[in-house]
């Protein structure tokens, strides 16, 4: 093993990293389907029972029966129920991170399971770090060589999918709103944005001569580098290098950043 794998395997990672706790709100609406669509089935078996049809009664209250069994067996397997579905959560155990399986009733009297809001937050089912790789460039597209003592740096270009195009001469913070902090200070940009999908401050650009860098600044819906293999989400906070022409969706937004010629 390598002094760089020996490393890389004494590193823990927190397998509920980024996610976010399900609000009380989500949880109860969740409970709340469920137990709707089954008081709902047996109901009106019941009903169908009253007025004299009992074969109509058998099935409604079969298919309460298989509903209940179903959502213990998808919470089981999945963590989600149809309620889970519709409110966006999933329960998993605390420890690691997973759905119970066998164990759930065992997880739900001991208080071992945990409910996380999936449109605010990472799933914790999904990596919880991803390897970033810079997508395939031509040799012509290599970063430029750090300007000479007394050379003028020239600023990297950004370009908004609105057509407006911003220079980048050392740092920028991008958003709706956005403000930044002391111990960085930078000049911000505020970008009107209809969709609401870019956070107030979204993330943070920033050129050293050579190379063009971003931080998602914790944004609500995320910062990811669009390439030919897909779109790679970037992890918030994490200071990235970008490759010299690089595409980024904040949000549903998208910039294009590329370094001088």
């Amino acid at each position: 093993m390598s002094a760089h794998e020996t490393i890389h395997a004494q590193v823990t990672v927190d397998p509920l990293v980024l996610t976010v706790p399900a609000a009380p709100a989500q949880r109860i609406a969740a409970f709340t389907i469920d137990i709707a669509v089954t008081v709902s089935l047996v109901a009106a078996g019941i009903l169908c029972a009253g007025f004299g049809a009992p074969a109509g009664a058998w099935v409604l209250l079969s298919a309460a029966a298989v509903f209940v069994g179903g959502s213990l067996v998808a919470l089981a397997l999945t963590g989600r129920t149809l309620g889970a579905l519709a409110a966006g959560i999933r329960s998993v155990e605390r420890a690691s991170a997973a759905p119970s399986g066998g164990r759930l009733p065992a997880d739900i009297l001991t208080g071992r399971l945990r409910t996380f809001d999936l449109r605010r937050g990472r799933d914790p089912l999904a990596p919880a770090l991803a390897s970033f790789r810079f997508p395939e460039q031509p040799a012509s597209a290599a970063a430029p060589p750090a300007p000479r003592r007394g050379e003028l740096q020239r600023p990297a270009i950004v370009t908004l999918d609105s057509g407006q195009r911003l220079p980048l001469e050392s740092t920028l913070v991008l958003g709706r709103s956005p403000v930044a902090t002391p111990d960085a200070p930078s000049p911000v940009f505020q970008w009107l944005d209809l969709s609401r999908t870019l956070s107030k401050s979204h993330a943070r650009l920033e050129w050293d001569g050579r190379r063009t860098w971003i931080t998602d600044l914790g944004s609500t819906n995320g910062t990811a580098l669009r390439t030919t293999a897909g779109d790679q989400p970037l992890i918030a906070h994490q200071r990235t290098p970008l490759p010299p022409v690089a595409v980024l969706a904040l949000g549903d937004r998208l910039l294009t950043i590329a370094v001088p010629a």
